[in-house]
Parts: C-alpha cells; sequence; structure tokens
C-alpha cells in the first residue's frame, strides 16, 4: 500500500518529517477503518491540553537556575537548591512536561546546543531566597536540554514505526480500495496499543517467522540482559547498559517513569543502531522493546 510506504520511508529516515508520518497516519487510520486510533496522534499533532496526563516521554527532567545577586556581588546562571522545598513544589521543579506539538518539538530539536527555559514567577523567589544566606533571587527558571527533545522525538519515531511495520506486515501488498476490507481481519486496536503504548512487564520479540515473549523482573538485571541478549543485542551494548544503570542511580523518577540520562543516552544509540542496522533485529519490535524492558526493570 502506497501509504504506508510513505509512512515508513518518513520514519526511517532520521531527518524525515515526524509532522508529516503523523498527518499520514492519521489518513492511514480513516482508511482502514478505525479512525478512532488517531486520538493520540491528534495529541501529538496539536499538543496535549492543561487537564491531559502526557506520555513519559515527553516528561523531561530539569533544574531550577537563576540570577541571584546582593549588595556587593552577583551571579547568573546560578543552579538553586530546591531540596528544602515541599515535596509537591520539589517534584514539580525537578521536571518539566513538554504539552507542545510535535511541530515545535521538532523546531526546538534543530538546535540541540541550546537550553529550554520555563520561566518562574517572582511570586515563588522567597521560596528559594530564605536559603541563599544574604543573596535574592532576581530571575529564576526551569532549564532543559535540547536533546532531551531529541531524545523524545525518537521514541515516538520508533513506536509509530512499529506500529505501521505491523500493520503493514499483517495486510501485505492489498490494493488501496481494498484495505479497509483488508483490515477487518486485523487486530489493529491491540496491534496498534503494543506498539505505541506497551506493557510494563513483558513485551514480544520478534525473529524471523516466529514470536517469543520475554518477560523481565524487577530490579532483576539478569533477567534484563538475558531478554535484550535473546533480541539480538550484543554482549557489549549489554555492558554498557549495566554501567549506564549504575551511573544513574538516583536519577530515576518512578512517579512520571524517566529514565536517567545515561541510560537514555543509551537508548538514543540503540535506536541508531536499528536505523543503520548495526542491531540486528526487526525494526518492527525494536523501538518499543527497549521502553518495555527497561520500564519492567526499573518500575
Amino acid at each position: 500500500m502506497k501509504l504506508i510506504d510513505e509512512i515508513v520511508a518518513l520514519l526511517s529516515e532520521s531527518k524525515g518529517s515526524l509532522t508529516d508520518a503523523l498527518l499520514k497516519t492519521k489518513v492511514l487510520m480513516h482508511r482502514i477503518g478505525y479512525r478512532e486510533l488517531a486520538g493520540w496522534v491528534n495529541d501529538e499533532l496539536i499538543g496535549y491540553p492543561p487537564d491531559q496526563k502526557v506520555p513519559p516521554y515527553r516528561v523531561m527532567p530539569a533544574r531550577l537556575v537563576g540570577h541571584v545577586s546582593n549588595l556587593a556581588y552577583s551571579h547568573n546562571n546560578m543552579t538553586l537548591p530546591i531540596l528544602h522545598l515541599p515535596e509537591k513544589v520539589r517534584v514539580q521543579w525537578e521536571q518539566n512536561e513538554m504539552r507542545g506539538s510535535i511541530s515545535v518539538l521538532e523546531q526546538l530539536a534543530i538546535k540541540p546546543d541550546q537550553h529550554l527555559m520555563v520561566p518562574i514567577g517572582p511570586e515563588f523567589h522567597h521560596l528559594i531566597d530564605k536559603v541563599l544566606q544574604g543573596y535574592n533571587v532576581e530571575r529564576m527558571w526551569l532549564q532543559m536540554e535540547a536533546t532531551q527533545v531529541v531524545h523524545a522525538l525518537t521514541e515516538i519515531r520508533a513506536r509509530l514505526l512499529d506500529f505501521v511495520l505491523n500493520l503493514q506486515g499483517e495486510l501485505g501488498d492489498v490494493k488501496e480500495d481494498e484495505v479497509k476490507e483488508a483490515a477487518k481481519s486485523i487486530d489493529a486496536p491491540a496491534m496498534f496499543n503494543g506498539a505505541v503504548f506497551g506493557d510494563n512487564t513483558t513485551f514480544v520479540i520478534g525473529n524471523g517467522n516466529t514470536t517469543n515473549v520475554s518477560n523481565v523482573k524487577n530490579g532483576d538485571f539478569e533477567s534484563l540482559a538475558a531478554a535484550l541478549k535473546g533480541a539480538g543485542v550484543s554482549q557489549l551494548d549489554i555492558q554498557e547498559l549495566e554501567s549506564a544503570i549504575a551511573a544513574d542511580e538516583g536519577k530515576v523518577i518512578a512517579e512520571t517513569k524517566s529514565f536517567g540520562p545515561a541510560v537514555r543516552g543509551w537508548m538514543t544509540k540503540m535506536l541508531g543502531k536499528v536505523v543503520d542496522t548495526a542491531w540486528v533485529i526487526e525494526l518492527n519490535v525494536a523501538g518499543g522493546l527497549l521502553t518495555n524492558a527497561l520500564q519492567a526493570y526499573y518500575f
């Protein structure tokens, strides 16, 4: 089917427009008779409203930064303390929800050397002033790295690619005017939910024409390593993951199911290997596999 081929081409190219891929996916949902599945696609295209929970990959670690001064000195771009704050405030300032449309995220990702900033109003300055030993906050904000946006885009790309490739494999070389009828014999909702939203305890590993379900136990790296090895991940990459997990100790946010920076970097590297075929695994399972396996290990 030409439309599916076009979506796969956009998603397989690291510089392919995710906005275009999502728009074409929305058309695809209507053509196969499952337009109700386009809810996630719409949220990604338009952005997530304030009253809706955002997916974990759109929750990014942040740090509180500001300009402070007293009568004699001033310090700019200083990381500000937050451990003394009430837990509710501290959690809100340790992370930021990226609710903007996918086109906005793509624009932010163009300049990975820049910081993303969310201003904090002066009515909150007193919360920090009291621990600055004579200094006062002039201005403060939450600061994130633009590279975190790149990671979020990579995850969206991988999840959508999983679904589209699975769908393509089930439909086969069907004609455009026959696709809706052919889709009736496919459990598209289950296929979509599995690829896009995943599962916290199990994931599917594809190997040729066979499929194996592997379980990862919470906190058990041996079971995680075994599952990844069965999916074709090299021993060297598994060892690098173990080092990344150790480096991220204390940096994982359970409430939002957010991984630490070292593990996120490892995931980005592995997804890059999928694109250039350095990691020998079927594309239709690779993206969701890493996320689901690590979520099962951590949470």
